[in-house]
């Protein structure tokens, strides 16, 4: 057997296209002898790559359901796609095949993930594509694959190896060496192309251990050396942000205050130019009112004051005949007519008033809108600068090998060892940066509330257990049996007016 691992790739439905179907047109699947899916459900093999894709969009709900650490690089590339092929003259059944697969995904730790498995019949060797997904389906979490290649040959080496046992009495009564030796060396020349570096064909001793324990320490001082730099740089960009978010926020209430000033005197104007209007409206009604009192008992003089107010005591239109002729006899009725018209002018003089305030605050409003956009735009783009220099001056801070070549300087005495601003005796570069982050974490809720964290521990996640409450609780209510009820309603009703 001889397995060969392809390029990573990005589309779970372009992969699946590609091993379900002819490569020339995908409408026909000549080429497929058979095929399966491995923990996608009831889905059909044609459809297992909808399942894939929604574990990959859901990969960071399923990492907060699983409890698992959401930091870390994205996976971008999910769709692993790999091939197991046999020598021509060696024809596996298919249970052989399916087994294999499936051994191969126990190989590389993948026993667990979303895969397709298609057989092809379309070379003169019988080979399998196999398409798995490499987030979890479960946790969320992206497999550790490291050296799945090696992996891949152990595993095909070994199910050689066992093969090999019961087909060996067969070909050596044919006399020919057995196909799995062919298939051994063929490999051998696949891998020294894929992999030139003899150090990884190197077969590490049971007794040489993984990890050099003097080197794993010191990776792990520059990777604490490094989160003390960032931790320095974090302290520094959340002092420097705050900063920058009060001199914004007092920008933008001097412009509100600006615009409400503005707003202000807007309207004092205004009440200042109608207050004259106000006094001489009111003068002119004043002396009316009292002109009309005078005519009580002069009903010549009340007729010829109708006919001429005549327009005005019918709000806009001509009195008729029998409604002068009521004004004329009863001074009463004239009284609250002059009074109704007053009252009418007055509504007048107060409308017009508050159309020129609405329109001069509106003026002033609509000045404020694109004074406010310009400083948000200029906010937003000087918010932008600053990240961006925050950034820069963090990439060129936090780096491994200026983080090794510090610690190995200070080791040395070439320089001395300096602690970080406001660090605690004795305190180790994990501890301080735990501590800063710890404080960071609690200015942010103090500031912006319990939920505004970036980064809170998986610890802190877990809410709180309810209190226990005497109140009986609430049943849910039915939803089938309301929707059926509603149902029967509306079909009821179509009947009645199917019957009209």
């Amino acid at each position: 057997m001889i397995p060969r691992i392809h390029k990573r790739g990005t589309s779970f439905k372009t992969a699946h296209l590609y091993i379900l179907n002819d490569p020339d047109q995908q409408k026909t699947a000549n080429r497929v002898d058979w095929a399966f899916s491995v923990n996608c459900g009831d889905a059909e093999p044609a459809e297992a790559w909808r399942a894939m894709v929604d574990t990959w969009d859901n990969r960071t709900a399923l990492k907060r359901e699983a409890g698992v650490d959401l930091r870390g690089a994205d996976n971008k590339t999910p769709v692993m796609h790999y091939t197991l092929s046999w020598a021509p003259d060696d024809r596996p059944s298919k249970p052989q095949m399916m087994d294999a697969a499936l051994k191969s995904l126990k190989a590389l730790g993948l026993e667990d993930h979303q895969a397709t498995i298609a057989a092809h019949n379309d070379t003169d060797h019988a080979h399998l594509h196999i398409i798995v997904n490499t987030v979890n389906p479960t946790t969320g979490r992206t497999a550790a694959l490291k050296f799945p290649a090696l992996a891949l040959r152990d595993f095909a080496r070994e199910h050689d190896r066992i093969r090999l046992e019961y087909e060996a009495a067969r070909h050596r009564q044919a006399n020919k060496p057995p196909p799995y030796t062919r298939n051994h060396e063929q490999r051998r020349e696949v891998m020294a192309k894929l992999r030139p570096d003899p150090k990884l064909e190197r077969i590490r001793p049971p007794h040489e251990p993984r990890i050099n324990r003097r080197r794993a320490l010191e990776h792990k001082d520059v990777v604490d050396r490094m989160k003390r730099h960032a931790a320095v740089h974090a302290k520094a960009n959340f002092v420097e942000n705050r900063a920058v978010t009060a001199v914004h926020r007092y920008e933008r209430d001097q412009l509100y205050e600006n615009t409400r000033q503005a707003s202000h005197v807007a309207l004092a104007h205004v009440r200042e130019r109608f207050r004259s209007r106000w006094r001489d409206l009111y003068e002119a009604q004043s002396q009316e009112a009292k002109r009309v009192g005078q005519l009580l008992d002069k009903p010549l003089e009340r007729a010829v004051y109708v006919f001429v107010n005549s327009e005005r005591l019918g709000n806009g239109r001509a009195l008729t005949p029998k409604e002068a002729t009521a004004l004329i006899i009863s001074p009463t009725k004239l009284a609250k007519a002059v009074e109704r018209l007053h009252g009418r002018e007055r509504s007048g003089m107060a409308q017009v008033e508050k159309v020129e305030v609405k329109e001069r605050l509106d003026r002033v409003w609509r000045a404020h809108d694109v004074s406010y956009n310009n400083l948000k735009a200029r906010q937003q783009a000087e918010a932008k600068d600053i990240r961006d220099q925050q950034k820069e001056a963090a990439d060129e801070d936090i780096s491994y090998n200026l983080a090794k070549a510090e610690l190995i300087a200070e080791r040395r005495g070439e320089i001395p060892e300096t602690p970080p601003p406001n660090a605690q005796p004795f305190e180790t570069d994990a501890v301080y940066a735990k501590r800063v982050r710890r404080e960071i974490n609690t200015a942010y809720r103090e500031l912006y509330g319990p939920d505004s964290v970036p980064r809170i521990p998986w610890g802190e996640r877990t809410a709180p257990a309810p209190e226990p409450t005497t109140e009986p609780q609430q049943t849910p209510p039915d939803i089938d049996a309301e929707l059926e009820a509603l149902k029967r309603k509306w079909a009821q009703e179509r009947d009645f007016d199917t019957g009209l």
